[in-house]
Order: C-alpha cells, then sequence, then structure tokens
C-alpha cells in the first residue's frame, strides 16, 4: 500500500461538473458536494485530477486509465441506473476504486431484493407490496398510508407529493406514473412514522463498519413528511437531536448485519425510522452517498479524517 503523501488519486465525477470544478464557482450541490472531497485529498495526497463521466460513455474510463492511478475515488453517476455499469467498466479496466462493486451497487438500488435480503438476515424493514407494470392492487395487504416509490430508482427520483396514499385505488393510480415514466414496477411500503434518520458508516481495518456521523430530516408536517424529488420547502437535514446510547449501539448493529448482507463495502449510508416505541426500520441502505464537508453524515470525527478512511479502506482492497 502507498504512504499517503505519494498517492495518486483521480477523482470520477459527473461530466456536468468539471468546468465548476476547474474553475472553482460551485454553484450546484453536486459541485460543491464533490469539490470538497477534492479539496480534502489534496491536504493528504501527491496528485489529484478529476476526470468527467458520461452515463454509458467508456471514454472516461479510458482516460482514468491512462493517468495509471493508485486509486479512483469515485464520485460519478451516484444513484443513477447507469452507476453500476460504470463500477463494472472500472472493474474490466482492472482500476482499484472507492466504494462498492458493481454487483453489490445494483443490489442496493433495488428495493425487492434488497429489502428481501435484509429481511433474511434479520432487520426489521417496512411491510411492502410489488405492483409490477399492469398489475391490479389487490394483492396490497397493507394498513394505511402507504409510500409508493419506484422499485429501482436512487435517491429520491419517481417521489412526489401524491406518494403518500391512504387507500388501493390512489396506490395504483401513483403506480401507473411510476410504470409509465420509468417501465419498472412500484414498491408499496407501509409509511413509518417517526423520526427519520440517515447514518454514515466506513469500513475499518477489521472490516467491521463504524459510525461516521448521524443525521435526520427535519419536516413542516414533522413525523408525517418525507423527501421528494424536486425542491420543497422548509426540508432540512440536520444534525440528529439527542439519542440514547442504546438507539446509536443499534443502529451500528444493523449496518453491521445489513451492508455486508447486501455486499457494500469501503462506505455506505442507511436511510432509518425511529418509531415512538423505539424501533428502528431500515428504509434502504445506500452504496457511494454522496459525501459532503457540510453534511453532518460525515462529520465524526471530522470531515477530512472521514474522507482519508475512505481511501484507506479501498486501498485495503
Amino acid at each position: 500500500m502507498p504512504k499517503k503523501k505519494d498517492l495518486s488519486i483521480v477523482c470520477a465525477v459527473d461530466a456536468d461538473i468539471v468546468g465548476q470544478l476547474r474553475s472553482r464557482q460551485l454553484q450546484w450541490w453536486r459541485a460543491r458536494w464533490d469539490g470538497s472531497v477534492v479539496a480534502a485529498l489534496r491536504k493528504f495526497c501527491a496528485r489529484v485530477s478529476y476526470v468527467g463521466i458520461e452515463p454509458g460513455d467508456l471514454d472516461g474510463v479510458a482516460a482514468i486509465a491512462r493517468e495509471n492511478p493508485n486509486l479512483v475515488y469515485n464520485l460519478a453517476l451516484s444513484a443513477t441506473p447507469t452507476e453500476a455499469a460504470f463500477v463494472a467498466a472500472l472493474e474490466f479496466a482492472g482500476l482499484r476504486f472507492t466504494g462498492s462493486g458493481s454487483l453489490a451497487i445494483a443490489l442496493a438500488n433495488d428495493k425487492i431484493r434488497s429489502r428481501q435480503i435484509l429481511a433474511a438476515a434479520g432487520v426489521r424493514v417496512p411491510r411492502f407490496a410489488v405492483l409490477a407494470p399492469g398489475a391490479d392492487a389487490t394483492q396490497m395487504d397493507l394498513t394505511p398510508p402507504v409510500f409508493v416509490k419506484p422499485a429501482f430508482q436512487g435517491s429520491a427520483y419517481g417521489i412526489a407529493l401524491d406518494s403518500k396514499v391512504m387507500s388501493r385505488g390512489e396506490a395504483l393510480a401513483r403506480a401507473r406514473k411510476i410504470w409509465k415514466r420509468f417501465d419498472e414496477p412500484a414498491v408499496c411500503d407501509e409509511f413509518v412514522q417517526g423520526r427519520e434518520l440517515r447514518a454514515g458508516f466506513i469500513e475499518g481495518r477489521d472490516g467491521r463498519f463504524g459510525i461516521a456521523g448521524i443525521c435526520e430530516w427535519e419536516y413542516p408536517e414533522d413525523e408525517q413528511g418525507f423527501k421528494t424529488e424536486g425542491k420543497r420547502r422548509n426540508v432540512h437535514l440536520r444534525p440528529a437531536r439527542k439519542l440514547p446510547r442504546a438507539i446509536t449501539a443499534e443502529i451500528t448493529r444493523m449496518a453491521r448485519i445489513a451492508l455486508p448482507a447486501l455486499g457494500l463495502r469501503g462506505y455506505a449510508s442507511m436511510d432509518m425510522r425511529l418509531d415512538r416505541f423505539d424501533r428502528l426500520t431500515v428504509l434502504e441502505a445506500n452504496s457511494n452517498p454522496g459525501v459532503s464537508a457540510d453534511s453532518p453524515t460525515w462529520n465524526r470525527p471530522s470531515f477530512d479524517r472521514n474522507v482519508q478512511r475512505i481511501v484507506e479502506a479501498a486501498l485495503r482492497k
């Protein structure tokens, strides 16, 4: 393993933010996030550069390979349908990279199979039903409210204000919109009322995941709120209000079951709901999640140290 001061790292970033990174005029949130990673890397690496990646374009992978880096810091195409394919190209090229492999990314982005695996591993997940294109809602034996979202989209893609519904008819109407837009199944979850938490995790030397920070979403409707694809006023990600040690320990325990069960490695985040009975329900695990200096998800002990830890985990592969 090369010493940190000798490291050569290429950051794979979305092609549309390369101009902002070069000019250091970081107007978009993705540019600000990736720019904070590049700045942290430059504090301890000998050479840090970046290459823009377009969906389905292998030229970017070839450009990375020509630089012959010690490591690729993968920030490209996060939570998009082509994310796993890009990582597969890195694997095929024999490049070492941060975060999870292509199969684990594809699995984590599949809200049906990942839930089935987590439930089989003993992780509490929402009760859910699958509505494939053309299906009816008769098999949806769930207690409303029900939350309807695409099965294979990352982040909040496909989630709108009418995603939370109170009847089978409304669930089917929302599913039809998902079928038309994405041509994929819809997942109908029982809506878990409670605090929505997000925890970041980094793999340690012992191969076990440790917490890098915990935050929570604040909604104007309090425990009835949820994130949507478009901008929404008064929705904020804040450091988590005081959590009992037992809850923090349970978050760590669940992550150490859930993340390896999905094959995730290096670093990941997990979205959860904490109900009034202090029960944690895992909504989803996120492979290669967004990392930024202003996010409380990645601030323990510090953002710069966590960027180093992500690099160290990748170099141990």
